[in-house]
């Protein structure tokens, strides 16, 4: 495990941008079973949102959603009138972004619950094992399909780390975002670019394991090798960079654009030093997309915000707030 950068450029992944047709169902599913409320609503001004996402000359809808008021590890919503492709469900093989994870208190309960409602899993609860170091966490997950093609992977861990949502409502069913995951070719750049000398995430292991648990809950092949390297802030969401050995699945990374793309399209990462952070993004292997635009929205409050691009490709939004 890595230590903590002294003075971290980010404390974690501020929200999971998706992308939405109607925000109805969304909020049905995660307002209505899960507990998440609308910290803001609104429009992101054309200006700002073009800059960001290439979006054109029309404002963009926008919805923040956190759970018990979480800060961070929060769903940003953003309304897609005319995506780039059809809603699709990634596969954990594919390159880009696959799930966005929180804690379920009870994942049995919380399967009977949707099974009661109508709801199937795509992968009913299993537990599995990752080796770390001389020890193995066992961990307990299931998936299940959220609109437009956005998975849910809810995870029962044997040991709970810190979760705001948990710390302000400890009886509450289901966490904010704990971990979003990407599937990338390479993760020793996807690790650095985010790690001790990046933007500051510390590395809390990086391992390359197979285990016949985690092949059945990922739907991979019998034997996968799987490297999985997990960085973490100060503050949720945490990132899981993925990367199997051997054939790849689609790349879907070309289509995974915030404001233009449906399901989970994007990173909102707030930065205390916005320069420090594109400078960062540049030395370490990413590209900085277009020049930084003051804006005053739901997602990102009265901030400065830049896009960029991780080293593999992966969208991300970096604020600071003014």
């Amino acid at each position: 495990m890595s230590e903590h950068t002294p003075d971290p450029l980010v404390e974690g992944i501020t929200a999971a941008v998706v992308g939405v047709t109607d925000f109805g169902p969304h909020l049905d599913f995660f307002g209505g079973r899960l507990g998440y409320e609308v910290a803001a609503q609104g429009a992101v001004p054309a200006a700002a949102a073009d800059a960001l996402w290439g979006t054109g000359p029309a404002d963009v809808e926008a919805v923040a959603l956190a759970a018990a008021g979480a800060g961070t590890g929060r769903i940003h919503l953003v309304r897609v009138p005319e995506p780039l492709a059809a809603a699709a469900q990634p596969h954990n093989l594919d390159d880009g972004l696959i799930g966005i994870d929180m804690y379920a208190k009870d994942i049995q309960v919380a399967h009977a619950r949707f099974a009661e409602a109508g709801i199937d899993w795509s992968t009913p609860p299993a537990t599995y094992g990752v080796a770390v170091g001389e020890n193995e966490v066992m961990v307990t997950q299931g998936v299940c399909p959220a609109p437009d093609g956005t998975a849910v992977v809810f995870v029962q861990p044997a040991a709970v780390r810190g979760t705001a949502a948990w710390d302000a409502d400890p009886d509450r069913l289901y966490t904010e975002l704990t971990s979003v995951v990407c599937h990338v070719p390479d993760a020793e750049a996807e690790t650095a670019f985010w790690g001790p000398d990046g933007l500051g995430m510390s590395v809390w292991y990086d391992v390359t394991f197979s285990s016949p648990g985690f092949d059945t809950v990922a739907g991979l092949p019998s034997g996968t090798r799987m490297r999985l390297a997990f960085l973490a802030g100060a503050k949720t969401a945490r990132i899981e960079v993925t990367s199997a050995e051997g054939e790849h699945g689609v790349d879907r990374r070309p289509l995974q654009r915030p404001g233009r793309s449906l399901g989970h399209s994007g990173w909102t990462v707030r930065t205390r030093d916005l320069g420090a952070a594109l400078e960062s993004v540049r030395r370490t292997g990413g590209q900085v997309t277009g020049a930084p635009v003051e804006t005053d929205d739901p997602l990102h409050g009265k901030a400065t915000a830049a896009p960029a691009t991780t080293p593999n490709g992966i969208a991300v939004t970096l604020y600071e707030a003014r």
